[in-house]
């Protein structure tokens, strides 16, 4: 009986351990606000991911969207993270290209205020 209460108690342990990671995700993901950066953001991934030359005019307008609402939502900087991480590992593309999403912001003429990046530690935003 003890091994059993010892098993227990270590599963107990490791789902407290993990919980707030994943409900984090799953809460973020499922957030409406989620929807809309997909949306938005979706213009874009042809050229962070290096498929087109350059961004399009949508990319911008739509960054711009994303940057001026992102002061606006509760934690917005890490649900965005989350949100744009999880529409990256939503679907199959191209790694996106550092370079490009620095570049994108310049060419675009933004200051952008939340990050994108595939594989990022949005929990220390």
């Amino acid at each position: 009986m003890s091994a059993k209460k010892n098993q227990l108690a270590f599963v107990v342990i490791v789902l407290i351990i993990i919980s707030p990671y994943y409900n984090a995700s799953k809460i973020f993901h499922e957030d409406a606000i989620c929807d809309e950066v997909d949306a938005c953001f979706a213009y874009c991934e042809v050229y962070v991911d290096g498929i087109a030359a350059n961004p399009t005019r949508e990319c911008c307008d739509n960054l711009l969207i994303l940057n001026g609402r992102v002061k606006y939502i509760d934690n917005g900087v890490r649900k965005y993270c989350y949100c744009i991480e999880d529409f990256s590992n939503s679907h199959y593309h191209r790694p996106y290209l550092q370079s490009r999403i620095q570049n994108m912001t310049r060419i675009c003429g933004i200051h952008r205020s939340f990050p994108i990046s595939e594989h990022m530690d949005c929990s220390k935003l």
